[in-house]
């Protein structure tokens, strides 16, 4: 199947890269034209619109970073349900409102176009080496199709339902992330407090009950203050403000999801929502007037 790929940001520029070195005919579109020429420069075939896109592949990726832009993707002016191509296969692996996946998966339908909701996780490493993890919502049929393009990109391959249920999911992933997060952040400026050399303290958790991603992906960069982001805290911050308005809707106590949220927004209002989820760390420095590291 022809592939197209649209949204070439941190995470999508790297999973189309993959996908064109394991042989894939691709067409990509980006609002930037960089990533587009640089990827065309590399044996990709380049694209001014999301409709162009449509029109030339069977498989439509978009890897873009709220709901209204892959809204915008699919029914704005030069959007892919311009193309009028029945038989597409749109795939989203945007982290978007599960209530907004359900919507955009029936509009498409109407017009012949199948989708599916696919989000990540594991951030540009993942990305990078195709080991992400995927959480598919939408028809199984659909999804067996599309499979052995979703392998290339990930190494956990999960069907989790209808339309809606991978965002779901997703939406589940980044309430535990939120957690383990914070509490890496915190635990680090713990021992700095304590007098302990964090990097120790890293290997010694890494090894027992305190173990997890967080820590041993994003713990070293907080000591080393690298705060580049492999996912930025901006696009975290909307995924738990996703979160809220679900747990909401469904009458649940997200306390430590509303935490990180705040403390999110603070960071932005600081001006450093670009930087990393790890930036956490700073505003905990900034509260206990102590540096990590």
């Amino acid at each position: 199947m022809k592939v197209g790929f649209v949204g070439l940001g941190l995470m999508g520029k790297r999973m189309a890269r993959r996908l064109l070195r394991a042989g894939y005919s691709l067409v990509v579109h980006n609002r930037s034209r960089g990533p587009v020429e640089e990827l065309a420069r590399e044996g990709a075939e380049p694209a001014w619109s999301p409709r162009e896109v449509a029109e030339r592949v069977d498989v439509l990726i978009t890897m873009v970073p709220d709901s209204p832009d892959v809204e915008k993707v699919l029914f704005g002016e030069g959007g892919v349900a311009e193309s009028g191509k029945r038989g597409l296969i749109v795939v989203d692996m945007s982290t978007i409102s599960p209530i907004k996946a359900r919507e955009f998966a029936e509009r498409l339908r109407e017009r012949g176009i199948e989708m599916l909701d696919a989000p990540v996780s594991g951030g540009t490493i993942g990305a990078e080496q195709g080991t992400l993890t995927i959480m598919v919502g939408g028809r199984r049929e659909v999804f067996e199709k599309v499979k052995p393009i979703l392998s290339v990109l990930g190494k956990k391959i999960t069907y989790m339902g209808g339309n809606g249920a991978g965002q779901s999911t997703k939406i589940c992933n980044q309430v535990a992330i939120a957690g383990a997060l914070l509490g890496v952040c915190e635990s680090l400026l713990l021992a700095n407090a304590s007098g302990l050399d964090p990097m120790k303290v890293i290997d010694v958790l890494s090894g027992g009950a305190a173990s997890s991603w967080q820590l041993i992906n994003l713990g070293p960069k907080i000591v080393e203050r690298d705060f580049e982001p492999g996912f930025k805290a901006s696009h975290f911050r909307k995924d738990l403000r996703i979160a809220r308005e679900i747990g909401e809707e469904l009458d649940l106590p997200l306390l430590g999801a509303g935490m990180v949220y705040e403390l999110l927004k603070s960071l932005e209002a600081e001006g450093l929502g670009e930087k990393g989820t790890q930036a956490l760390a700073l505003v905990l420095e900034k509260l206990a007037s102590r540096r990590i590291g």
